[in-house]
């Protein structure tokens, strides 16, 4: 038996005019696939869906930064924690102060200044955003400083970075795939979920 029987057949390549068909075939499919995904109710359903998550972001974000839903409270007592750092004007470097208020919530203010320390009973008020009533910022009655609270860190964090996935999924027009529409539906869902539980 010789070698050449089991040798395949040699292929001709493909001429530019038949390339330039597939090529142009495939296109044709594709366009076809958007065509029908961008008629169906679920293509319109995750993109609002998305929309709406990043308006949501957006809003928690612009809150943190500007104006927001601000809320009086009275304290019970507070715990002021101190960082190393030296003593400036006679005032210590306080990193964070624990508010335990009236209806027994505990307020974690994010410091990281030389103040005085605020007395155990005081007024204050906390920021929260318009949607989802998340507490961002807050400030006491006596100094009129606004400070970041703890519990929001995770919150801004998330929602920055699920925004800016989610825009540039839509630069990249990622929502007109089937897949990584979804992917990106999940994406906002779950980070969305973890936004409301937090």
């Amino acid at each position: 038996m010789s070698r050449e029987t089991n040798k395949r057949p040699r292929r001709n390549p493909l001429t530019s005019e038949e390339v330039s068909n597939i090529i142009a075939h495939k296109k044709k499919r594709e366009l076809m696939a958007l065509m029908l995904l961008k008629k169906s109710k679920t293509f319109k359903i995750l993109n609002i869906f998305n929309v709406v998550c990043v308006f949501i972001y957006f809003e928690l974000l612009f809150c943190y930064f500007g104006p927001c839903h601000y809320q009086k409270h009275y304290s019970l007592r507070t715990i002021a924690h101190y960082g190393g750092s030296p003593v400036e004007n006679g005032k210590l470097h306080v990193t964070d102060v624990d508010v335990y208020d009236v209806a027994g919530k505990i307020y974690k203010f994010v410091i990281e200044d030389c103040i005085d320390p605020p007395g155990n009973t005081i007024a204050f008020i906390v920021g929260k955003d318009f949607l989802l009533q998340k507490d961002l910022k807050g400030a006491f009655e006596s100094s009129g400083t606004v400070y970041r609270l703890f519990s929001a860190s995770p919150v801004l964090l998330l929602s920055l970075l699920a925004s800016f996935i989610s825009l540039f999924g839509f630069m990249m027009n990622l929502n007109e795939n089937t897949y990584t529409l979804g992917g990106l539906s999940i994406l906002n869902f779950l980070a969305l979920l973890a936004i409301v539980c937090i």
